[in-house]
């Protein structure tokens, strides 16, 4: 291969390179969007972390519960029970509670107010206990002189003593809890303290002073009622009599005297109109026998037929005489003549009868006109009578109507004066008898272990909360992790392809790579080491790249051992290797391999001191390994590595060996493996695992791109193979390690 040849395929290479590095760009961040699966890997890359903080946590929180002062708890159930307030109901003035939501949180108000706290803090001489009453004198103002001479004034105590009570009520409503259960009438009543007697016996005064408190709430509503009633009854009793003696004034102001119902005037004229009907009927009766005695006269001339006649009695005692006379003048004819004086005076004797029945008749006729006659003169006087009463009725039924609304409102205010003395009766035997609306269904025992603090539940509180900082720190740890520990990492930052993981060997074995490669060729090490060289040579399939440069963005990156390691696997594989050492300032090669300082390295090389017979070495380990070392500090070492006589040694050791690989100074530190690139085919570019800084290698590789260093790709250096499966990396799983020979 001729000169320009070489130029030509290096600026190819250099052109690639160009495109290469273009089309990435650095992100500068870790975490991109939500990744659950990377969650999950980094989750378990942390879990020494997280367990460390749960037990931490764990740890902390039973601490935490055993400083912790203990509460003991006392419960009191309670249940608002009707069923006993209904024995003894007997109004509506005190009716018994309802059985809503808005009913049970009345009754919490009620047994958490202070009227029932107060008598509570009373009770047990709570004011007395420090552990609800924090506000008494401070030692300070107890061992003060000042205030041994000064005594406060009466109301500057009374204050003092008000607010005590208060705090001392508000502490012990603090600690005291209402709960329902949504589903019944029954009321929990909790109370918390550090004693646990004390928390039995509080919870149970306030059970206590609240049943007192509803009865008192209840008999002095019935108090207050019967007072009301009894005021009330006063002012009704005072109507009633005031409209009852109205009704009556009126009475005897307008002389309405009731009989039976009625005014005297309207029952007069109801007796009057009676009698008036009847001396009507009498009088038709009259007028009727008048008018058929009349007829009869009129007709015959005589009545002795008509029924009134007949029925008189002298009448019929004469019928009889005339009739005795008849049958006497009858016998008397068969015996005499008419002219005899015995037949005379039987004739005579019937005629005086006869006449007198005639009289009779015309008094009876005379008697029935005079009937008629009394009839109507009777009839008249009764229509007179029956007139002026009705005049007398009218004038009555005005003041009987206004009488009756008197009557009315003395009745109302009656009936109304009778309901509210029963009602004032009933309230008065209640007022005696009242239960209250709610029993203690269980009272509270003293507890025998602490409500709080829960030592397990603080152990988990504890362990969960650091578990979750574990989490958080775990994240952030992984965030400011700036080192490369995956490829796909290397390669999203960067751009390029990372063409190989070679493993550290610190878990693996105790001997240096360089001699690890060569004792183990079938390791995982070595094939790291092969996979590199294939990736190299189709880099460039056409012209498979003969001169590598290797280089990194900073020193203790394990590229010199990368380098060597690499000679020595490819030299075993029977290829012929040269290994330049072109870090011309702080040189390794030839102390790792104990080569002997003589002057003779590269630097004399291409200051043509010396030819490459000269300065060439050979492997002392591996066969097909030719090495030029570099011995002391070049004071003009760009200048040789980017000198035509560089290039020209490039050119014409390459067709000469297999591979020729220069090892370079960090392309950071100097800019030696930028003037070296211009020499060479290709370039790897070496990154320490999870030790190089993100930002070092980017700008690194920058300043390659700067000087248009083609870049074959990126080998990540000193992978460790127990961490790298925790970040998704499968590539040395263990189930591959049935392939090589560690």
């Amino acid at each position: 291969m001729t000169l320009s040849e070489q130029k030509g395929e290096h600026q190819g290479g250099q052109e690639a390179a160009s495109f290469a590095l273009a089309v990435p760009s650095f992100s500068g961040g870790f975490i991109h969007g939500v990744d659950f699966r990377e969650a999950g890997r980094l989750l378990r890359r942390r879990l020494f972390i997280v367990l460390r903080m749960v037990a931490v946590g764990a740890v902390l929180g039973l601490l935490v519960s055993l400083l912790l002062t203990p509460q003991y708890k006392g419960e009191v159930v309670l249940l608002l029970d009707q069923r006993q307030s209904k024995l003894f109901e007997m109004g509506s003035s005190l009716s018994p509670m309802g059985s809503d939501s808005a009913t049970l949180r009345s009754e919490i108000d009620i047994i958490t107010s202070r009227s029932v706290l107060d008598r509570v803090v009373k009770k047990l001489n709570l004011l007395q206990d420090p552990e609800f009453n924090k506000q008494g004198r401070s030692w300070a103002q107890v061992l003060n002189p000042v205030n041994w001479l000064k005594k406060p004034p009466q109301a500057e105590e009374a204050e003092r003593e008000q607010a005590q009570k208060a705090a001392t009520a508000k502490a012990v409503q603090e600690n005291l809890s209402i709960s329902n259960d949504g589903r019944s009438m029954s009321l929990y009543v909790t109370f918390s303290s550090q004693d646990a007697k004390k928390a039995a016996q509080i919870a149970n005064a306030v059970a206590d002073e609240y049943l007192v408190d509803q009865l008192e709430a209840k008999y002095e509503i019935a108090a207050r009622a019967n007072k009301w009633l009894s005021e009330r009854l006063t002012t009704l009793r005072q109507d009633v009599e005031n409209s009852e003696r109205v009704v009556e004034d009126f009475r005897q102001k307008a002389n309405l005297i009731q009989i039976e119902g009625g005014t005297v005037a309207m029952r007069q004229m109801q007796e009057i109109n009676s009698q008036l009907i009847a001396a009507r009927a009498l009088t038709s009766q009259a007028e009727a026998r008048l008018r058929s005695a009349q007829a009869m006269v009129s007709a015959r001339g005589s009545i002795e037929g008509s029924s009134d006649v007949l029925s008189a009695p002298l009448i019929q005692r004469l019928r009889e005489q005339e009739a005795e006379v008849r049958r006497k003048e009858a016998e008397l004819s068969t015996r005499y003549g008419d002219r005899h004086p015995t037949m005379i005076n039987a004739r005579a004797e019937r005629m005086d009868i006869q006449r007198k029945i005639a009289e009779e008749v015309q008094k009876i006729l005379k008697s029935l006109a005079s009937e008629v006659d009394i009839a109507h003169a009777k009839d008249r006087q009764l229509q007179s009578e029956l007139t002026r009463l009705e005049g007398k009725a009218g004038s009555e039924l005005k003041d009987t109507v206004q009488l009756r609304q008197l009557q009315r409102e003395a009745d109302a205010n009656r009936t109304l004066y009778e309901n509210f003395l029963a009602r004032f009766k009933q309230t008065s035997e209640q007022q005696e008898m009242q239960l209250p609306d709610t029993r203690i269904i269980a009272r509270a025992d003293t507890p025998v272990r602490p409500a709080f603090p829960q030592k397990w539940l603080f152990l988990i509180a504890g362990a969960f909360l650091g578990g979750i900082l574990g989490i958080i720190f775990s994240y952030l740890v992984e965030f400011f992790d700036r080192g490369f520990r995956t490829a796909p990492q290397l390669e999203e930052s960067t751009g390029l392809p990372v063409i190989g993981q070679v493993p550290s060997l610190k878990t693996i074995s105790n001997r240096l790579p360089e001699d690890y490669v060569v004792d183990k060729p079938l390791s995982a090490y070595s094939e790291a080491l092969r996979t590199v060289r294939t990736a190299i040579h189709f880099s460039n399939v056409d012209h498979p790249p003969k001169t590598v440069m290797v280089t990194s963005s900073g020193p203790g990156e394990g590229k010199t051992t990368f380098c060597l390691s690499m000679a020595r696997s490819l030299a075993v594989a029977g290829n012929k290797i040269l290994l330049i050492d072109a870090d011309l300032r702080r040189p390794r090669i030839a102390r790792l391999l104990e080569i002997a300082a003589n002057g003779k390295d590269l630097s004399s090389l291409l200051t043509g001191a010396h030819v490459l017979k000269d300065v060439i070495r050979h492997d002392s380990l591996v066969a097909g390994l030719d090495i030029i070392p570099a011995f002391g500090r070049a004071p003009n070492a760009q200048d040789l590595l980017g000198s035509q006589q560089m290039k020209r040694f490039m050119v014409d050791i390459a067709p000469q060996y297999d591979l020729v690989i220069v090892d370079t100074p960090p392309i950071l530190a100097v800019s030696d493996a930028a003037m070296v690139a211009r020499s060479v085919d290709t370039s790897l570019f070496v990154v320490k695992w999870a030790d190089t800084s993100r930002d070092a290698v980017v700008h690194a590789l920058k300043q390659l791109k700067t000087f248009d260093c083609r870049v074959a790709g990126a080998v990540l250096n000193q992978v460790n193979l127990n961490e790298i499966a925790a970040y998704g990396d499968g590539y040395y799983n263990h189930r591959y390690h049935e392939y090589y020979s560690d």
